[in-house]
């Protein structure tokens, strides 16, 4: 043996040889964690998006569905089959629901190729995604209209502004950012351009404003995409947010903002003249900051916090 492994030192073809096994054995197991690494770290980002889309998908199902006794169950459902489709097996993906707050866990084995030659067949990949609901706290382009809180269910068809006097001297109307029938109607047209919150005081607008009020057909001629209440798309100029308040108005008076409703504009509705108007409450996402302990009154956001 000692005589073999001078005879191996001096041939310079067989130290090459060897060098050269271990190179190639070298180049293999870099190639085998450079595919398979690669394989791993696809998997598990689809893997994420998935979870990220379910728990996205039952969070908004949380605000919407407005039965309280299916709600979760629907919830629940809705995300799983949201994993499913995005490529989450199924008997790897479970849904926790707590309050405001749906969460969503999926496994998947991801099949190795080059590893195979050393012994590990496959390894697992897992992600988490948590979402939240809540009603938003803060809105800009309110219509310059308020509703008392009540107990509201979807297509409901509610009076926004009055053509003869919900309380003396209050049709329905607000003064925002100074008083007015002009500022009024540009309100009603564009929407109110700075953001108001709960909590915060709104000036009342006392009068009929027949005339101003005919604004709100120019604001509606501007949705050329034939909007129902239950089919509308984002932005719809037929959609009006109103702040929700709790208060007894008398004339010149002031309201405290406790929610937002959302409304779709119907002036087909309208049977007492063009200076009332109506529309069917519906629920819609926004931008803003939340409160999970709110309901979502109409105006809601789901948002990923995990």
């Amino acid at each position: 043996m000692e005589s073999f492994l001078k005879k191996l030192h001096r041939d310079e073809r067989g130290l090459s040889f060897i060098l050269a096994s271990v190179g190639m054995m070298a180049l293999f197991g870099m190639a085998a964690l450079v595919t398979d690494f690669g394989q791993l770290a696809l998997a598990r980002q689809q893997l994420v998006n998935a979870v990220d889309s379910a728990a996205l998908a039952g969070a908004r199902e949380l605000a919407l569905d407005p039965n309280p006794s299916t709600r979760e169950l629907m919830a629940s459902q809705i995300a799983e089959d949201v994993a499913g489709a995005n490529g989450a097996p199924v008997a790897g993906t479970t849904v926790f629901i707590d309050g405001g707050t749906i969460s969503v866990d999926a496994q998947r084995t991801v099949p190795l190729i080059m590893s195979r030659a050393f012994g590990v067949n496959s390894r697992d990949v897992r992600a988490h995604a948590a979402a939240v609901v809540g009603g938003v706290t803060s809105y800009q382009g309110i219509a310059p209209l308020c509703i008392k809180e009540q107990p509201l269910t979807y297509g409901q068809l509610c009076t926004l502004k009055y053509g003869s006097p919900d309380s003396p001297g209050n049709f329905g109307a607000l003064a925002l950012a100074g008083r007015g029938s002009m500022n009024y109607k540009d309100n009603l047209i564009n929407g109110f351009g700075e953001t108001v919150s709960l909590g915060q005081t709104l000036a009342t607008e006392p009068g009929n404003m027949s005339g101003p009020t005919d604004g709100i057909d120019q604001r509606l001629s501007r949705c050329t995409d034939g909007c129902t209440y239950d089919n509308f798309r984002p932005g719809c100029p037929r959609i009006l947010v109103v702040p929700m308040h709790n208060n007894n108005l008398q004339g010149r008076d002031e309201i405290t903002i406790t929610g937002f409703a959302v409304f779709f504009v119907d002036r087909d509705a309208t049977i007492s003249g063009s200076d009332e108007i109506k529309g069917y409450f519906v629920r819609m996402a926004a931008e803003g900051n939340i409160d999970i302990s709110r309901s979502p009154t109409g105006l809601y956001r789901a948002k990923l916090i995990q």
